[in-house]
C-alpha cells in the first residue's frame, strides 16, 4: 500500500500509476512531509517525537552494519517516512536520565510488514533502522529496501560500553526484554497513524545480542510477532561470559609479557599456531560430508584434539607447542566443575574458521597494523560479566582471579532476567509463529553446540507436551567456519528473512537454504536444517549446491572437546 495514499491523506495528489518512485503535484510543501511530521506523536501519550521527516530514495546511512559489522556493499533505501522518538523518560534509582530511544523507518510504498531490528552488545544506540540482515556479508536486500517498515531501539538507556545502566532495575528491565513489548507497542501505533492500520505481519530479526532478543519475542511476547530470526543469539549470555572470562585468562598464562610485565593477551598465539589449528581441523573432518572444499559440515563425526598437533622432537612448523596445544584445549572446554572436573558448560567446537582476526577479536582481543591491540570486544565481555550480571558489580581486577563455579551463583539472579532459555513457546506457535535460528560453527563467544542442546530440547519438550516436533514451527541452521554474525571462511551469504515470510505466510517450511562466501567465490552449498548436514551427492560440480543433498549424520553429538 501507498504510505501516504489520498484516502490518508487527502491533500496529497498523486499523479499517474508508474514503476517509478510516487509522482507528486507540485505544491509548495510536499503533504507527504506534513504527516509525517506532525500527524503522529498526539495518539501515544508520552512520546516525544524528536525528529520526523520523509526521507528521499538513496544510499543507506553510514554505520548502517550496527554493532556487528558494517555492510559490505552500497545500499539503496526507498523513499520513507523516518521517526525518531522517544518515551518513558524519567530520573533513575541512580540519579541519571533514562528513556526509551526508538528510530522508525515506513517506506512510501509500505507492504504492510513491520520488521523489528535487533540491537547488539550492551545496546545503548539506535541503529539505523533499514532491516539490516542477521548475517552481515549477506547480499539480499534489506527489510526496509524490500518494503518493510522497520524499527530499532536502544532498550532504554545510551552508552554501548558501559553497565552502568545496569544500577537500575527498570533499565536492567527494559534491556533484558521489557523495551521489546513497550517499543513494538509504540510502532505498531504509529504505523496506524500513518498508514491508517497496523501491520498484517510482524517479525523480529537480529543477530548476536538481536538473536537473544528474537528468542525472547517469541518466548515472552507470544502475540506480538509472527516470525523471527535469531542469529548467533546470545541466547545463554549469562554463562557466555563467564566462559569468556575463562579463555581470556588462559590464554593471558601463555602470553608474551610487555615491558610492564603485563600479559600481552592478544599475542598469545600467532597467525601460523592458528592456521596450524585450522589445517588440522580440516586434514581429519573436511571430507566427512563427501566434499573435500575447506569446509566442514559434519561435526557429528569429527573428533578433534588440539594435542594431536604437539610438536614431535625436531618439528620447527606445522605443530603447536604443548603449552599452547593445552591453553587452547582448555579455552575451548571452558571451566570445569568441581568435583569431577566434567566441563561447567558446552564446550566450544573446533571449526577451521579460528584462522581469522573475527575469532581473534573476541576470544584474545586483535593487534592493528598501527601497533596497538584491539580488545573492544573481550572488555565488552568483561563489563558485561561484572556489571550487567553481577549485582552489585564487582571491580575490573576480580575478573582475572574469578571463581567460575561461584560466578554461576553470583550471576544467576540477572541470568533469570536476560538469558531467553524457555522452551515453552506454546502460545507462539499456535498462533502460526515460526522461528528460524542460525549460527556459525566458528562463533568465538557462543559455543555452537549449547543452541543445538537447546534446540533439542524444545524438541524433546514440544514432543512431550504436543505430540509434535519443534521442526514444524522452529529450523536451526549451521553455517560452517562463520564467525559471529558473519566472516570466516564459510558460507555466510544466505537470505532467511525470505525463507521466514514464506514459512510464516506460504505455509513452507525452510528444509535448506542456498548459501555462497566471498571465500569461495563461484561456490554455493545448502544449509540444511538441524540436524541435516549438506553432504556431496558423488556426482556433478561440487561446487553447485545443486549437487547436495541434506541428510542426517550417522553419528550424533558434536566436534568439541
Amino acid at each position: 500500500m501507498h504510505l501516504f495514499a489520498a484516502a490518508i491523506v487527502p491533500a496529497l495528489v498523486l499523479g499517474a500509476a508508474s514503476q517509478d518512485a510516487p509522482v507528486y503535484a507540485q505544491p509548495t510543501v510536499n503533504p507527504a512531509v506534513s504527516r509525517c511530521v506532525s500527524a503522529v506523536g498526539a495518539a501515544i501519550n508520552g512520546l516525544a517525537i524528536t525528529r520526523a521527516a520523509v526521507v528521499p530514495a538513496g544510499l543507506a546511512p553510514a554505520g548502517s552494519g550496527g554493532p556487528n559489522g558494517n555492510l559490505l556493499a552500497s545500499i539503496t533505501l526507498p523513499e520513507h517516512c523516518l521517526i525518531q522518538a522517544k518515551f518513558e523518560q524519567r530520573t533513575g534509582s541512580d540519579g541519571k536520565p533514562y528513556a526509551i530511544a526508538m528510530e522508525l523507518r515506513v517506506p512510501v510504498e509500505w507492504n504492510g510488514r513491520l520488521l523489528f531490528q535487533g540491537g547488539g552488545g550492551l545496546n545503548g544506540r539506535v541503529n539505523a533502522a533499514i532491516g539490516r540482515n542477521v548475517n552481515n556479508p549477506s547480499t539480499a536486500k534489506v527489510a526496509l529496501a524490500r518494503g518493510f517498515a522497520v524499527v530499532t531501539t536502544d532498550s532504554g538507556h545510551t552508552n554501548p560500553v558501559s553497565a552502568a545502566f545496569a544500577d537500575d532495575q527498570l533499565a536492567k528491565l527494559n534491556y533484558a526484554y521489557a523495551s521489546i513489548g513497550k517499543v513494538v507497542t509504540v510502532a505498531k501505533t504509529l504505523l496506524a497513524e500513518l498508514a491508517g492500520k497496523r501491520p498484517d505481519r510482524s517479525y523480529y530479526a537480529g543477530c548476536s545480542n538481536g538473536g537473544r532478543e528474537a528468542m525472547l519475542a517469541a518466548q515472552r511476547f507470544p502475540e506480538e510477532f509472527d516470525g523471527v530470526i535469531a542469529g548467533n543469539p546470545a541466547f545463554r549470555l549469562s554463562e557466555a561470559t563467564v566462559m569468556a572470562n575463562h579463555a581470556f585468562r588462559t590464554y593471558s598464562r601463555i602470553a608474551p609479557r610487555g615491558s610492564d610485565g603485563q600479559a600481552i593477551t592478544p599475542l598469545a598465539l600467532s597467525g601460523a599456531d592458528m592456521r596450524t589449528l585450522a589445517d588440522g581441523i580440516l586434514r581429519k573432518c573436511d571430507a566427512l560430508d563427501g566434499a573435500k572444499d575447506g569446509l566442514v559440515f559434519d561435526h557429528a563425526n569429527c573428533r578433534f584434539d588440539p594435542a594431536e598437533l604437539v610438536c614431535k622432537a625436531g618439528q620447527q612448523t606445522g605443530c603447536l607447542p604443548g603449552a599452547t596445544a593445552a591453553a587452547i584445549k582448555s579455552a575451548f572446554t571452558g571451566p570445569l566443575r568441581r568435583p569431577g572436573n566434567t566441563p561447567l558448560f558446552t564446550p566450544f567446537t573446533y571449526d577451521p574458521g579460528i584462522a581469522t582476526d573475527g575469532w581473534r577479536i573476541w576470544q584474545l582481543g586483535l593487534k592493528l597494523p598501527s601497533g596497538q591491540y584491539d580488545t573492544s570486544r573481550t572488555d565488552l565481555i568483561g563489563e558485561g560479566l561484572r556489571r550487567l550480571f553481577h549485582y552489585p558489580p564487582i571491580t575490573p581486577a576480580r575478573l582475572m582471579s574469578l571463581d567460575a563455579q561461584r560466578a554461576v551463583h553470583d550471576i544467576a539472579e540477572t541470568a533469570a532476567l536476560i538469558d531467553a532459555v524457555s522452551t515453552q513457546v506454546s502460545s507462539f506457535a499456535a498462533k502460526g509463529g515460526k522461528m528460524i535460528m542460525v549460527t556459525g560453527w566458528s562463533d568465538p563467544v557462543f559455543a555452537p553446540q549449547d543452541l543445538i542442546d537447546w534446540y533439542g530440547e524444545l524438541d524433546r519438550k514440544t514432543a512431550e507436551a504436543t505430540g509434535h516436533s519443534a521442526s514444524t514451527f522452529a529450523r536451526l541452521f549451521m553455517v560452517p567456519g562463520m564467525n559471529h554474525c558473519g566472516g570466516g571462511p564459510a558460507m555466510d551469504d544466505f537470505d532467511a528473512l525470505t525463507s521466514l515470510v514464506d514459512w510464516v505466510e506460504n505455509g513452507k517450511a525452510p528444509d535448506r537454504m542456498i548459501a555462497r562466501g566471498a571465500s569461495f567465490p563461484g561456490v554455493s552449498r545448502p544449509l540444511c536444517a538441524w540436524p541435516e548436514v549438506a553432504k556431496y551427492s558423488g556426482n556433478g560440480d561440487m561446487r553447485d549446491a545443486a549437487n547436495f543433498v541434506c541428510a542426517r549424520p550417522k553419528a550424533v553429538g558434536g566436534n568439541h572437546s
